[in-house]
């Protein structure tokens, strides 16, 4: 992961004062443009890095400059890489605004304090979603101790079901999705994904787990939520919606791949879906200008029925199943408020 890349090159630079790009690059197994990127990043945190072309050139920090690190406690330096929503969810919120204090009291030693400190009062990030509380899974602080540790755990998990089962599983790591827990764990050397709010009861056992060669766990949680989006997103729609409403049919079907419709009478089959260019619904009309044609992958015709419905003008064209429930929907909702 790149914070826990910048927190190594800084101790790294640390240690030896002057490298190289090329240098840097072969030790982290990234490529040069990735290490540029990495010293700029550095740079606008306040760390005085020079850097210089030619054949006494390289990278390297200010002479006199401590970094902050290398006085800190390994929580703190935890704290650090996992960032601040992570951080308060493990129970580190402490040690991140330590590690942060720290950061700052050695950016005022080079004179750079003045250009840090005011990010604070102008930018914040906040990952939670609106009307949401964060999750505290009863089961977080033991499984992240597994994870810091690399020992195995025996758990017992729920599934969506309902269903429970005890499992032996191999941590790999652990996943904060805007205020949900997720631990990626191996069970039987075959890597699945565990929400943390399900597992009922865990024990953390003496043995090392088992971890696969050269396993990022970056790549396998984006190749994971892609799978897992695919496999929601099946069921091929077309639309047509008023021109100016194309923002909120994204809004109410998210993560839905969408893509132009050239008329309303294409046909349904899911491999024109596939070869369609990638450009936007809202620049495709059909033959009336005022409306937007759209097709796109939807989960189910219950779930794609729902979402519609909040869509203002919005026409099914196809499935044929879908359009009657919509009809069915809407009709029962006149009929209600009309009170017949």
């Amino acid at each position: 992961m790149r914070s826990s890349r910048l927190v190594a090159l800084l101790l790294e630079l640390s240690r030896a004062q002057v490298s190289t790009v090329a240098r840097l690059a072969a030790d982290h197994g990234v490529s040069s443009r990735t290490i540029e990127r990495d010293i700029a990043a550095l740079q606008a945190m306040g760390v005085p890095l020079w850097t210089r072309t030619g054949p006494g050139g390289g990278v390297g920090l200010v002479e006199g400059w401590r970094s902050p690190l290398t006085g800190m406690t390994a929580p703190e330096l935890q704290a650090l890489i996992i960032g601040e929503a992570g951080s308060r969810g493990l129970g580190l919120e402490v040690e991140f605004q330590t590690a942060r204090l720290k950061m700052l009291a050695a950016t005022a030693k080079t004179g750079q304090s003045a250009a840090i400190e005011p990010v604070q009062e102008r930018f914040l990030l906040d990952h939670e979603a609106w009307f949401t509380e964060p999750e505290s899974p009863d089961a977080l602080p033991e499984v992240a101790q597994a994870v810091w540790a690399g020992h195995r755990l025996r758990i017992r998990y729920e599934r969506a079901d309902g269903a429970a089962a005890m499992r032996v599983v191999d941590p790999l790591g652990l996943v904060l999705k805007r205020e949900h827990w997720y631990l990626v764990a191996a069970h039987r050397r075959t890597p699945r994904t565990y929400r943390v709010t399900r597992i009922r009861r865990v024990e953390e056992l003496p043995e090392a787990a088992w971890r696969p060669e050269d396993f990022s766990l970056a790549q396998h949680w984006q190749d994971s939520r892609a799978a897992f989006e695919a496999s929601l997103h099946t069921l091929p729609v077309q639309v047509t919606v008023p021109a100016g409403a194309v923002e909120l049919l994204r809004a109410a079907a998210p993560g839905a791949p969408m893509k132009p419709l050239e008329g309303a009478a294409e046909t349904t089959d899911s491999a024109r879906i596939a070869t369609l260019p990638e450009t936007s619904a809202a620049e495709t009309r059909t033959a009336d200008t005022t409306r937007a044609g759209v097709q796109l992958l939807m989960e189910d015709v219950e779930i794609a029925a729902s979402q519609l419905l909040t869509v203002p003008g919005v026409e099914v064209l196809a499935p044929e199943s879908l359009r009657q429930l919509v009809l069915a929907r809407a009709q029962e909702l006149v009929d209600r408020h009309r009170g017949t």
